[in-house]
């Protein structure tokens, strides 16, 4: 197994950096050195904002725009294109942890996190350190701590902001994943609790379901535990998946069965259904 923890040149996402990339290539342009001038940032930003929209499932290696990048952030067909649903929020969070391009994000929400609840930088650092060993991955440890500071960032706010940009500069701080728990000396503690998730929208795991599933049913205990389910991505509880996936049912009735069989529990799809269509009637088409 491969695991990668660069090129990212230290900077989180932005939260206009991946519209600002795709508006980029969908000109036709690359990200050479006359991107620093398109783009008006500088080189080690260029690099970021290509590491970002890859990492987040936007484009593939060649830099060929996928499908819902162009129904998320399209100028003409986009239905959100500068990200004002949170569920389209929930959604870029789902495809940077499945599609594990940048590999701390499906390490840390689908294993380390059901160790630790709560963790402080250190202790992820050593669980990595312990991954790549065990995959016989070579690593370098200050390419590891960049990696983690970086992914705290995207998902928490600076206590002491040096400006408005790095005050609001994670794109994925307003999911409340992580939380800063507590200060001991100089070292700071985190948590990822496994909670309601209230603002997930019911469609948003709907269409995250249908992206990893296989076959025409799923049990409950694979997607509230399996690796890259909603459950192990989401950090939700048990009884809120389960609320959940009431709503999906009763939306989509005709399509989508849940039983109860002997404790049992079994999500089955009658009919075939496309994620993407079911995240154009969440988005209103």
């Amino acid at each position: 197994m491969a695991y990668t923890f660069s090129g990212h040149e230290t900077f989180s996402c932005r939260h206009y950096w991946l519209k600002k990339g795709l508006d980029h290539v969908w000109c036709g342009k690359s990200f050479g050195d006359q991107a620093i001038i398109e783009l008006g940032v500088g080189k080690n930003m260029v690099r970021s904002i290509r590491y970002w929209i890859r990492s987040f499932g936007l484009i593939e290696s060649d830099d060929t725009q996928t499908k819902i990048a162009e129904l998320i952030f399209s100028d003409k067909k986009g239905m959100d294109p500068y990200l004002e649903d949170i569920g389209s929020i929930w959604l870029l969070h789902y495809l940077l942890v499945t599609n594990e391009k940048a590999s701390i994000y499906s390490l840390i929400f689908n294993h380390f996190r059901k160790q630790k609840v709560e963790f402080e930088a250190d202790q992820i650092l050593q669980f990595l350190k312990d991954k790549c060993r065990i995959e016989r991955v070579n690593f370098n440890e200050n390419s590891l701590s960049r990696d983690i500071g970086v992914f705290l960032n995207n998902y928490t706010l600076s206590p002491k902001p040096r400006s408005i940009e790095d005050e609001f500069s994670g794109l994925l701080y307003e999911l409340n994943l992580i939380e800063r728990s507590y200060k001991y000396g100089s070292t700071q503690y985190y948590r990822i609790e496994t909670k309601e998730r209230k603002s997930i929208p019911a469609e948003i795991i709907l269409c995250c379901i249908l992206m990893k599933l296989e076959g025409s049913s799923i049990s409950f205990h694979e997607l509230l535990n399996g690796i890259n389910h909603v459950g192990s991505v989401f950090a939700i509880s048990s009884d809120s998946l389960h609320k959940k996936i009431e709503k999906i049912t009763s939306k989509y009735h005709k399509e989508i069965v849940y039983s109860d069989d002997g404790g049992v529990q079994v999500l089955q799809f009658k009919k075939e259904l496309d994620p993407l269509t079911v995240l154009k009637k969440y988005y209103g088409n």
